[in-house]
């Protein structure tokens, strides 16, 4: 995270302090951000509670919208103009590091698995990390939030992370995909979206990744103070829509298009087709709705600790902060179980 961007969240935060009360109006929608300047199938987790009702079921209104990355959706919510988003975790432990009283926890976890890795064709000569030594890779920008992900792969391997690489700037989707196939780049280090959207190219790839969970719903703790009982049942709402998602990709695309549209261009047939290919692979970072063993939301310190130590690594931060300030488990047992039943049921109806 740019210095810059801190600089912006600790001033919001103390010219809105005043107005940063917990909303407890029940008819006052809750707002629901994901960190993202685009809406994709692939945040049905967050929007698809509203059309399909679960949320309602739940006893919850919940708005739902989007800012342009994780430290966007940050800034809101340290001011309580968002309540609840989906912010990177290595965004959150920047922020935090740099002013640790940002009214900002992180409550439930949502990608289990790391949604930034690093590809390469399949045909490619790399064929592990070292490999990538003396190569370049592309990322989206110099600020990509996959580069402090990048740098502990890299290190994890043994190679020095600002020395071994070059990075390219090379945005997203087809423009990344001319850089790889020009071999202006060798590897690219997007995340797992932008990944399978480009599979839908025509590319295969190969993946390297650190394994670590990557992204969460965190949440205004001034607000949460007065409504854990709402917070909890959105939760079970993301659950449910999660479950829902990975039951029935195809329906989820379509209430995707419903709500926001399509692109034009493509087929309905293959839009629908690569729509889907990016959603499922993506939520194969999410908890299976079928695995009973893990609860919906749960985190713990091993995690958080191996993030700041990576990022420690990567020299962006200097040392660890208190993981209490970080994450909070007090909503986990609210929301599980969860009844999935519902969810399930409707997503076998629209096969």
């Amino acid at each position: 995270m740019k210095l810059s961007l801190i600089k912006n969240i600790i001033a919001a935060v103390a010219v809105a302090a005043a107005s940063s009360a917990a909303i407890a109006d029940e008819d006052t929608p809750v707002r629901l951000w994901g960190a993202s300047s685009t809406v994709n199938a692939y945040h049905g987790f967050l929007f698809l509670g509203n059309p399909l009702g679960f949320y309602e079921k739940e006893g919850v209104k919940v708005e739902f919208g989007t800012a342009a990355g994780s430290s966007a959706t940050l800034q809101l919510l340290a001011t309580n103009q968002v309540q609840m988003g989906y912010v990177g975790m290595d965004a959150l432990i920047l922020a935090k590091a740099n002013n640790p009283d940002l009214p900002i926890k992180a409550a439930y976890l949502q990608d289990r698995g790391n949604i930034y890795e690093i590809v390469v064709p399949t045909e490619s000569d790399i064929k592990t990390v070292k490999d990538l030594e003396g190569q370049s890779i592309g990322v989206a920008n110099l600020a990509s939030g996959a580069i402090p992900k990048l740098k502990a792969v890299l290190t994890e391997a043994g190679l020095d992370p600002n020395k071994a690489v070059g990075l390219i700037p090379v945005g997203n989707g087809a423009q990344a995909a001319a850089a790889l196939r020009t071999g202006r780049v060798q590897a690219l280090s997007l995340f797992r979206a932008q990944h399978a959207l480009i599979e839908t190219l025509g590319y295969e790839f190969r993946y390297f990744s650190k394994d670590t969970p990557s992204a969460v719903i965190a949440v205004n703790t001034d607000w949460l103070a007065d409504n854990k009982d709402q917070a909890a049942a959105i939760l079970r709402g993301v659950a449910q829509s999660s479950a829902f998602a990975q039951a029935n990709p195809k329906a989820t695309v379509e209430e995707f298009w419903e709500l926001f549209g399509r692109s034009q261009g493509a087929e309905e047939e293959k839009a629908l087709k690569d729509a889907m290919h990016v959603l499922s692979s993506t939520a194969k970072l999410w908890k299976d709705h079928t695995d009973d063993s893990i609860q919906w939301g749960a985190m713990d310190d091993e995690a958080w600790t191996g993030m700041q130590d990576a990022l420690i690594d990567a020299k962006l931060m200097s040392e660890r902060v208190d993981n209490a300030t970080l994450y909070t488990s007090e909503l986990i047992d609210m929301l599980n179980p969860v009844d999935l039943s519902h969810a399930l049921e409707l997503a076998a109806s629209r096969e």
